[in-house]
């Protein structure tokens, strides 16, 4: 394995600084991580470097890492315990003692960074004395099982975060030496998954993939590591959405690299919300007091000449269609309305927040500004940054609706349907979406087109669907430029775009790219996109993944392959019905 690749390494936090100097080799921080363990929140840092470079690789910067995340740790308020280049014996009493004074916990966090690997079903970290070759009984003697490491320090029913900063590439990190594999005995592999139970787990790596051990390079720390710490320090970001921004940055990175591009990989399975810093406590006005059974409040935008999908007519003159215009914070400026028209939310929200604060956002919303309302109504309508409170997303949403904002009319419309679909607020979402698309916001034209062809306001209307996708494709929206690839005329001309776009680092154009050849019955020419996706965790691509696996569509038929992308889809409450359905048995 190259010595610029990561084998071991693994996941920091805050330090939301990181890039604010230049960096310089990070030093040992004797005092923290020493301190009594306290509160509910504890952490078990562990970071192997210093292997001897001869029978193992040394890793530079893992101890670097695991250094900023005992800092970021206890920034966040979780009280961290830290273990540095550890043989067996100081791995066994660190975990020993971190489970008496952890018994109390209601979170546990553990993060590893060395060498790691997988063998007889059970994932293995290296310590610094271990060799690189063994026996099959010595194994347990010389490494120590990550599985058994969680079940020691983690009291029951406390919720469970592991992260593993390790290469996963196909070569062996150990070698079992009396194993037989011609006449049947697993080898040794790379990393897998791990059953932790309530939790998740978060790897810097996908599985036959290297992890970095420096991007750029010079720097003390992983681009893993490097990404980890930029975003955590966004306050609010529930767990499942701070690892897709983390994962995305990561790819960003490292996208053009030799060794790149590296994805990040999660999985895991929870009941409740789960943040690394809480959402902030944002006051408000005093909200108004929306009585749902009551008669809906006048039309936020200028109602069609008649309420007819199948007709299509033409909206009324718009007399608030610019009213927004001037009214927008110079603080947002660099946040146009084509951005807001065609990137994903999380990852535009996470920026603004980066930047911002959520606080910050909210005040200019209180002050009037069209832009940060629809910023504050998108948050508080999902739970991004703030405590999710539909009834202030409405608020907010309504209020950036009448200043005839295009983007808080299509916001708003999407939230009307989705949580409120009576038949007059199904009638209002359509207001508010052709008012967006007469005003040239792909977004709303998307959303429009596909609310049409599905009836959702009347008979089916294909024609008009299509040509409101062409309008939104033209101008980049990638949801659009895949649904012009159900339609004959236009397939090659738009499989090409989303190549583009797979091409500039966005993994979203391998997931459409996914499922248009999914559709078409082409998928083995896009088998290398479908993986791309499924590892960004886009929940429709590793349902489709599955099935090719268990299938052998474009890959040899492998069922334990099969399996885990069936279950990883199965954990992602966005899988569609119809894709839920085509992986029903695999793995079950």
């Amino acid at each position: 394995m190259a010595k610029r690749a990561r084998i071991g390494a693994f996941w920091v936090a805050l330090l939301g600084m990181f890039f604010a100097a230049p960096m310089v080799a990070a030093q040992p921080l004797d005092g923290c991580g020493t301190a009594p363990l306290e509160g509910e929140r504890v952490a078990l840092l562990i970071g192997n470097s210093a292997y001897n470079d001869w029978e193992w690789p040394s890793l530079k910067n893992a101890v670097n890492d695991i250094d900023y995340v005992c800092i970021a740790f206890a920034k966040a308020g979780i009280s961290p315990r830290i273990v540095r280049n550890a043989d067996m014996p100081t791995l066994d009493a660190a975990l020993t003692r971190f489970a008496a004074d952890a018994a109390g916990a209601k979170s546990v966090i553990i993060y590893y960074a060395g060498h790691g690997f997988e063998y007889g079903g059970r994932n293995w970290l290296v310590p610094m004395e271990a060799p690189p070759a063994t026996r099959r009984a010595d194994v347990e003697k010389r490494y120590l099982s990550i599985e058994a490491a969680v079940k020691r320090v983690v009291p029951a029913g406390a919720f469970t975060l592991l992260f593993v900063d390790a290469c996963r590439t196909a070569e062996p990190v150990v070698r079992i030496e009396d194993v037989n594999v011609a006449g049947g005995d697993a080898a040794s592999a790379p990393l897998g998954l791990l059953d932790i139970g309530q939790g998740a787990v978060f790897y810097s790596t996908a599985k036959g993939r290297p992890a970095l051990d420096f991007a750029p390079v010079g720097s003390p720390v992983s681009p893993f590591a490097a990404a980890v710490v930029k975003e955590l320090g966004i306050p609010g970001l529930e767990i499942s959405d701070y690892f897709k921004i983390v994962s995305r940055e990561v790819y960003k990175r490292t996208h053009g690299m030799a060794l790149g591009p590296q994805q990040p990989f999660h999985y895991g399975s929870w009941f409740d919300d789960y943040y690394l810093v809480a959402p902030p406590e944002v006051p408000a006005s005093p909200p108004a007091r929306f009585n749902w059974s009551a008669p809906p409040p006048p039309p936020l935008a200028p109602r069609a000449p008649t309420y007819d999908a199948a007709r299509g007519a033409a909206p009324a003159p718009d007399p608030a269609a610019n009213l927004w215009r001037g009214r927008i914070s110079p603080e947002l400026s660099d946040i146009s309305l084509d951005r807001l028209a065609i990137e994903d939310e999380p990852i535009l929200i996470a920026d603004v927040l980066s930047r911002h604060g959520a606080a910050r956002i909210v005040a200019l919303a209180e002050s009037g500004d069209p832009l940060a309302q629809h910023l504050a109504g998108y948050m508080f309508s999902l739970g991004v940054g703030v405590k999710r409170e539909v009834w202030r997303a409405r608020q907010y949403l309504e209020k950036s609706a009448r200043q005839g904002f295009p983007a808080g009319r299509q916001e708003l419309a999407y939230l009307l349907l989705e949580n409120y679909p009576s038949p007059d607020n199904t009638r209002l979402a359509y207001d508010l979406y052709v008012a967006a698309s007469s005003a040239g916001f792909s977004k709303a034209k998307t959303h429009l087109a596909y609310r049409l062809a599905a009836g959702t306001f009347g008979p089916a209307d294909f024609a008009r669907s299509q040509a409101l996708y062409a309008e939104a494709a033209e101008k980049g929206h990638p949801a659009a430029i895949f649904a012009l690839t159900y339609f004959a005329d236009t397939r090659i001309a738009n499989l090409a775009r989303l190549r583009t776009i797979a091409a500039a680092g966005n993994p979203e154009g391998n997931h459409w790219l996914c499922e248009a050849h999914f559709a078409a019955k082409t998928l083995a020419g896009a088998i290398e996109d479908c993986g791309v996706a499924a590892r960004a965790g886009f929940a429709g691509s590793r349902a489709i993944l599955a099935d090719a696996y268990a299938k052998g569509i474009g890959v040899t038929a492998d069922a334990k392959e099969a399996a885990h992308w069936a279950r990883l889809a199965r954990d992602l409450p966005e899988l569609r019905t119809d894709q839920r359905d085509l992986i029903a048995g695999i793995g079950e």
